[in-house]
């Protein structure tokens, strides 16, 4: 986690934190996602190399279940699932090295999440683990939305191959 500098006066607040600090490759982009609804479930997403990413995740508005996954094998915490709650003002970033799936589940209407992500989207290196599978999730909204590429999403085991072959492992 990444905690940042937050200072507040009339006008709101501002908030600052250095991701070149954690990040151990360039930014390489900014990105939004805006969810209207409550129960929404985005992920579990990950690329592959030579597109892994690095990612520092924060939830600027509402409030998250987040969830990551660790699909590196040669790692203590291989296979393991852990999950914390994010909410506006916070002031809790999360920083996701390469080789974890991550996604969320909207707990608020009008959530926003913003992501800095080191590599480019490529839609051939990008898969989603279903969310909805048999990783023993326990989403905290029975009510939830998910999109159909989520849902039919590969497995943890095969998102553990394709990640092994992506390293050469």
């Amino acid at each position: 986690m990444i905690q940042a500098t937050y200072s507040s006066d009339m006008r709101g607040q501002f908030v600052k934190y250095r991701p070149d600090d954690v990040l151990k490759s360039e930014l390489g982009s900014v990105a939004i996602s805006t969810n209207p609804k409550a129960g929404t479930i985005r992920g579990l997403h990950f690329q592959v190399e030579p597109f892994a990413e690095e990612k520092i995740i924060t939830c600027v508005q509402g409030s998250i279940f987040d969830v990551v996954i660790d699909i590196r094998p040669n790692s203590k915490s291989f296979g393991k699932i852990a999950t914390l709650k994010l909410q506006q003002g916070d002031a809790i970033h999360v920083y996701l090295p390469k080789g974890l799936a991550h996604g969320f589940q909207t707990l608020e209407v009008n959530t926003i999440v913003q992501y800095f992500i080191t590599s480019e989207y490529s839609p051939g290196h990008s898969y989603a683990i279903n969310p909805l599978g048999d990783l023993g999730i326990v989403w905290p909204l029975k009510e939830f939305l998910v999109s159909d590429r989520d849902s039919n999403g590969i497995s943890l085991a095969e998102a553990q191959l394709r990640y092994a072959e992506s390293i050469q492992i």
